[in-house]
């Protein structure tokens, strides 16, 4: 009976153990995306100091030997900053349909400029075919009648 007690807690043993070093890579990896958001987020470099943690000076390192950051101040810098970046998107997006609204306003004022100078041409002609000669728009400007 003490043999399959003792069997059986090494079994129990080695599948602690197991768990513990997936639990502890597991750990690693988040740890590591972490570093890698505060590098990326503007004014996260402060979340880089070493978290106290009462009695456990080794706790205190991540797998890598890295001073473990606060990760909570990590990720609530990065929600910030990702919403930061979703108004500015959101700004952009409508500056860039205001712009697009402005060129097809614009394209409107052209084409009927095109169509006033076609009629203008047109007037122009028949004052002409009348015998009458029409004043040209610069000498008018010239003599400040407009």
């Amino acid at each position: 009976s003490s043999g399959i007690n003792a069997e059986y807690g090494e079994r129990e043993e080695k599948r602690r153990q197991t768990h513990n070093e997936v639990e502890r890579r597991r750990r690693g990896k988040i740890n590591g995306w972490i570093r890698k958001l505060a590098e990326m987020v503007p004014n996260c470099k402060d979340e880089l100091g070493v978290k106290q943690q009462r009695g456990h000076p080794a706790a205190t390192r991540d797998t890598n030997g890295q001073g473990v950051k606060s990760n909570c101040g990590v990720l609530q810098k990065t929600v910030n900053f990702i919403q930061e970046l979703q108004i500015a998107h959101s700004q952009v997006v409508e500056r860039l349909q205001e712009q697009n609204q402005v060129l097809v306003e614009m394209a409107k004022v052209r084409e009927n400029l095109k169509r006033v100078e076609q009629e203008n041409q047109l007037f122009r002609s028949q004052l002409q075919t009348h015998g009458i000669e029409p004043i040209e728009y610069s000498s008018m400007k010239q003599q400040n009648t407009i």
